[in-house]
Parts: structure tokens; C-alpha cells; sequence
């Protein structure tokens, strides 16, 4: 029997693995209540795993992707085509664009876990994570597509305000020291200290975009204002105008410099910490609570990329493009590219240098399970992001089940990015000291037009000395009604012995 369920699971793991890899990859709201997994200690620094010690394989650990955004999906982009296109793939705008909300975020997270290692000693439990991690975001209003969509004819004498985009990349290293001791019976608290490592980073600190047209259509005004701090090598090429201002003429990314000590990010350090505590109300309920990721980096040897600039389009002279005979001749192409250099004159970067520092997404868990009996439970689990300003919630609710000893899974219903399709299982199983596991929010992923979550986390551990399970004290009350019974019961077994000896 568990050589089967071990099979199985094993089949199980691999298609989470491909079923998320093909969808095109931040939660890990599933894996929260598998306390069996050590790296929920991760999402809550109290939980204690059931060992003596565990150590995550190296180069196994945990390995994490993770995609979603808040708008749209495959099917809402591309539509099967009609009439002469039935037998193509077609953009469908208008089916995009109604899809969208006013606020548009598409984000992708991987993590990467090189060492873990955890010890038990008594009532405290200390753990060492070693990992890689990489966060990217992109947003845009809805306003931009809109306009893009209609064009400018319902703007005329009117400014278009097209908001501004959110653009944000970031890597890092991260060492976390953590350790959680039991407060009391029913009490435990943990705390993590980070040391983070800055490798490389980008992000639009403002953008804003609009677009004016006159009341006869002649003339159309382009403005853009962004500021972006970067730090990454880069090589800046400037060039100055005859009035002495300087701009950005090129960019290029300086590979040669991305050497070991840039990846290992000594240039940008910074520090975080996550608290979690976890409360056994009773036998059967228990509550957790954790906020991660307090804290930021600071980055050095970086580049303020400055622009604020507006451009008057007249549209292009295409007087001399219509007779190729015309000795003033001029190709269309040339046109469009007198065009196009003029924009680009208009909408100079210019640079500075300096730091600044930037915040970590925190991230705050609630949550509760209920132990129906000792092989399956139910749960639910909140997770709320905070960053810039933006707060996003997500609700999971799962159950949870550990049909033997070694082998343990999960099932878990999420409403996410104004997502309710999403549907996440999660596995673990223990051959000797050696455990598998794969978690995934989303296994609905498996068919990407539908998703906007696609995740999944897998990864090895070596656990060894098996945890023992206390066992479960009565009430005192309960003890004292079951002696008075027993007492009871007894006293009325002896008079019915007297009062047959009498007869």
C-alpha cells in the first residue's frame, strides 16, 4: 500500500512541475497548513517542523515559480477568428479591454533555495535558509488601452490622461537566521532575521502620461514625465546641445561586470525580519499569524534616469512622397524616420547618480485550521500584500489529510486577482529519511487560458528523529464526571447484589 501511494505521488509531483512550467509562470497560501513540510516554517517563522532536525537537500531545498496578474487572460486575448480568419488565432482588443481593470498588475517571483537547516532543541527550534530570489512587476491603467483602443477622436479640445506605468525588477541574495520557542502549552512564538544582499535593481519611481488634441485635430501633444532609479553596470553615453544640455544618447548593460562579486550583490546590502505566532485554542483549533518581509535594501552605484518633456505633433510632410520622378522625391520611409528622430528629441533621458533605498513587498498571514480527527483537518488561510501603497488580499481555504504516517496531502480552494477558478493540491511523501513534496495554488494552470495564478514550489528534505505526539489531556471536569459515573455505577451494582441476597 505505501509503495503504491509513494508511486503516486511521485506521478503527482511530476505534473505539478510540468503543468505549471507550460503556463507560463505570489502565493503559497496551500503550503501554509502543511506543518509536515518544514518549509512552511518560511511563511510563518513559529511553526516547528515534526523532527529533530531536517536539512534541505542541497540544491533541492525549494524551488519556487510563480505568475499572475489581476486582469486578464489568455482567453480574453486571443479568440478563435470567423469568416475569412476561421481557421486562424486573432486579437480580440475589445475583449482585452473589457477584461481589465482600472489598475493593471502582472507579476512573476522565483525563488530559490540553495541550504536549509533546522534543529530542535527542547521547546525552541532555530532554522538556516540560504536563497536566491527574483520579483517583477509590471502595471498599466486601463485608460492607456482605452485610448489605444478609440483613438483620440473622443478627445478633441480634451487632454487624455493616460496614467503611468508600473515597472519594477529585483534580485537578491538572502540569508535568514530564525528560531521559535514554546511560550507555553498552547503558545508559540518565532522570529526571522534577514540579511539581504542587492544584486540588481530597477523601478519607475513616477511615471505620468497624457495626450492633448486641438478642437480641429492639427495638432496633438505628446507629454511624458517619468523618473526611473537603476542599479545594475551600465554604461551611459551622454551627448551635450549647443545650449549645454546634456542627455542620454545610449544605454548599454556592462556584462563583463555581472562577475561573481556582482552577483553575489556585497555593493547593496540590506536587512528584513518576519515574526509569526501560532495559538492552540483547544484540541481541535489553532490559530496562526505572521507578517514577513519587514525591511528593505539599500542600493548603491546607481542612476537616476530623469524625463520630463512634451512634443508637438503637426503630422509628417508626405507632400514630396506621392511621384517617384519628382526630383524632391522622398521615400516614406525617410518621413517616418524624420518623425521618429523628432520624438526622440523631444523625450531625452538625462541621468544622475546617487542611492536610495526600496522596501520589500510585505506580507501579512492569518489563519486557522480545525482537526476533525487525527488524519484529516480543515483550514483557512488569508494572505494580504502590502507594497507602494497597494494592498492586495487572497483567501484560500483547504483541507488537509494524512491517510499514513509518511504521506500527507492537500486541497485548497483560492479567490485571488479577482480570480475564482483556482484550485491548488499539494503532496508530501517520506520514504526513510528522504521527503518529496510539490504545492501548487493553482493546478487549473494546467489549461493557461483561463488562469491568471500559475505556480508551483517543490523540493527535497532529509528529516530525521520523528517528532512524538503528545497525547491528548481530558478535562478536568470531564475526569471528575466520569469518576462520579464510575463511582455511581458501582453503588448501584452493590445494592443489586443486596437485595438479591435478601430474596
Amino acid at each position: 500500500m505505501q509503495k503504491i501511494i509513494i508511486r503516486y505521488t511521485l506521478l503527482l509531483f511530476v505534473g505539478l512541475i510540468v503543468s505549471n512550467l507550460t503556463s507560463a509562470q505570489e502565493m503559497n497560501n496551500t503550503l501554509y497548513l502543511m506543518k509536515n513540510v518544514p518549509q512552511s516554517n518560511q511563511l510563518n517563522p513559529a511553526i516547528q517542523p515534526e523532527c529533530k532536525v531536517f536539512i534541505g537537500f542541497p540544491g533541492l531545498s525549494s524551488i519556487y515559480l510563480n505568475y499572475s496578474n489581476n486582469g486578464f487572460t489568455y482567453n480574453d486575448i486571443i479568440k478563435d477568428g470567423t469568416g475569412l480568419q476561421k481557421d486562424s488565432l486573432v486579437v480580440d482588443i475589445n475583449s482585452f479591454h473589457d477584461a481589465l481593470q482600472s489598475t493593471n498588475t502582472i507579476s512573476n517571483q522565483f525563488s530559490y533555495t540553495f541550504f536549509s537547516l533546522g534543529i530542535r532543541a527542547k521547546k525552541m527550534f532555530f532554522t538556516l535558509d540560504v536563497s536566491s530570489k527574483v520579483d517583477t512587476r509590471f502595471g498599466f491603467d486601463k485608460g492607456l488601452i482605452s485610448f489605444l483602443k478609440n483613438g483620440n477622436a473622443l478627445y478633441m479640445g480634451q487632454t487624455a490622461n493616460l496614467g503611468g506605468l508600473g515597472l519594477e525588477g529585483t534580485a537578491y541574495n538572502e540569508v535568514a537566521l530564525g528560531v521559535s520557542k514554546q511560550v507555553t502549552e498552547k503558545l508559540t512564538v518565532g522570529i526571522k532575521a534577514k540579511a539581504l544582499f542587492g544584486v540588481a535593481n530597477a523601478y519607475l519611481d513616477e511615471s505620468d502620461m497624457s495626450v492633448f488634441t486641438s478642437e480641429t485635430g492639427d495638432l496633438v501633444r505628446l507629454h511624458s514625465k517619468q523618473l526611473m532609479k537603476v542599479s545594475m553596470p551600465l554604461d551611459i553615453t551622454e551627448k551635450t546641445d549647443p545650449d549645454g544640455t546634456s542627455y542620454i544618447d545610449d544605454i548599454d548593460v556592462l556584462d563583463d561586470d555581472m562577475d561573481a562579486n556582482f552577483f553575489s550583490g556585497t555593493n547593496n546590502k540590506g536587512f528584513a525580519f518576519d515574526l509569526g505566532a501560532t495559538y492552540q485554542f483547544d484540541e481541535k483549533i489553532t490559530f496562526y499569524a505572521s507578517i514577513l518581509d519587514i525591511g528593505g535594501i539599500k542600493w548603491n552605484d546607481s542612476y537616476e534616469l530623469y524625463q520630463d518633456a512634451t512634443f508637438d505633433w503637426k503630422g509628417g510632410d508626405w507632400s514630396q512622397s506621392g511621384n517617384s520622378n519628382d526630383p524632391n522625391y522622398r521615400e516614406i520611409e525617410d518621413v517616418m524616420e524624420d518623425l521618429t528622430d523628432s520624438i526622440s528629441d523631444a523625450f531625452r533621458f538625462r541621468d544622475n547618480t546617487g542611492s536610495y533605498s526600496k522596501a520589500l513587498p510585505t506580507k501579512v498571514y492569518l489563519g486557522g485550521s480545525y482537526e476533525l480527527n487525527d488524519r484529516l483537518s480543515f483550514g483557512a488561510v488569508s494572505r494580504s500584500e502590502i507594497y507602494d501603497g497597494n494592498f492586495r488580499p487572497s483567501l484560500t481555504l483547504s483541507a488537509n489529510t494524512r491517510v499514513i504516517r509518511n504521506f500527507s496531502a492537500s486541497v485548497s480552494y483560492s479567490m485571488v486577482n479577482n480570480s475564482y477558478n483556482n484550485v491548488g493540491v499539494g503532496v508530501a511523501a517520506k520514504l526513510g529519511p528522504l521527503q518529496i513534496y510539490a504545492v501548487s495554488d493553482n493546478v487549473l494552470a494546467m489549461n493557461p487560458n483561463t488562469a491568471q495564478l500559475a505556480n508551483i514550489r517543490f523540493g527535497v528534505n532529509m528529516m530525521f528523529g520523528r517528532l512524538k505526539k503528545k497525547a491528548k489531556k481530558k478535562d478536568v471536569c470531564k475526569i471528575q464526571e466520569d469518576l462520579i459515573l464510575q463511582h455511581m455505577e458501582k453503588i448501584k451494582e452493590n445494592t443489586e447484589k443486596e437485595m438479591e441476597k435478601k430474596r
